[in-house]
């Protein structure tokens, strides 16, 4: 899988996170992640760090990340996403 097809994958994760629950919108990479996507930590880590050193998503913790404001405007639909990380 491409390293942009990952972020999508991630990105989306995170959004429905946060749709879904607007209060507590955190994934645990080690935990959430690696369960949703069924995935290791060793696959996801570093494309949760470029996402994060990048500005798509937010630290709160130890590998517990949210959605950011610009994560969110990448992923209000597919197409945007896709204009984000193309393939």
């Amino acid at each position: 899988m491409s390293d942009n097809a990952m972020r999508r994958r991630l990105l989306k994760e995170y959004r429905q996170a946060n749709d879904t629950n607007k209060d507590m919108p955190f994934l645990h990479t080690r935990q959430h992640l690696t369960e949703r996507l069924g995935e290791t930590y060793e696959v996801l880590a570093p494309h949760v760090e470029w996402l994060e050193q990048n500005r798509y998503l937010h630290w709160k913790a130890a590998d517990v990340f949210k959605i950011s404001p610009k994560g969110l405007r990448s992923t209000h639909n597919d197409a945007d996403l896709l204009v984000e990380f193309p393939d």
